[in-house]
């Protein structure tokens, strides 16, 4: 999901500085305003990008292995995770599992487990996804 990045330069860097000025000054609403408080800025259109994505990934590796011989939901013989326990395990916060989730990298399961609706991704999947960005 491509996302907007705010870019901010001084007026006075432009060549057209002193027309711009000379217009502004024309117009009453700006009739005592300060020229060097003068700014441009326009929007970014960029791809956000998963940083670190080796890191997370051996993270998430070292974390299966050493909790391997716990109980855990399965399915399509790959661990399933909630949302807590996927932040933990990718020593990552909830806030940048929800971020990621948001710009589509993450997809749930949809595995219906029981009744109470939790979102539970598997992870196969999520190393498939970690493995793709670590090769960018």
């Amino acid at each position: 999901m491509p996302r907007r990045r705010k870019i901010t330069i001084q007026a006075s860097e432009l060549e057209s500085f002193e027309t711009l000025v000379r217009e502004l000054h024309q117009r009453p609403e700006f009739a005592g305003f300060d020229p060097s408080s003068l700014h441009v800025w326009a929007y970014e259109r960029y791809e956000p990008k998963l940083k670190d994505a080796d890191a997370i990934l051996r993270r998430f590796d070292y974390w299966l292995g050493v909790h391997k011989g716990e109980r855990y939901l399965m399915a399509n013989g790959s661990r399933l995770f909630n949302k807590k326990e996927l932040a933990e395990a990718l020593g990552v916060a909830r806030p940048t599992l929800d971020r990621w989730i948001t710009n589509g990298w993450l997809e749930p399961c949809r595995v219906q487990i029981s009744s109470s609706g939790d979102t539970l991704f598997a992870a196969n999947a999520v190393r498939e996804v970690l493995i793709t960005f670590s090769d960018e």
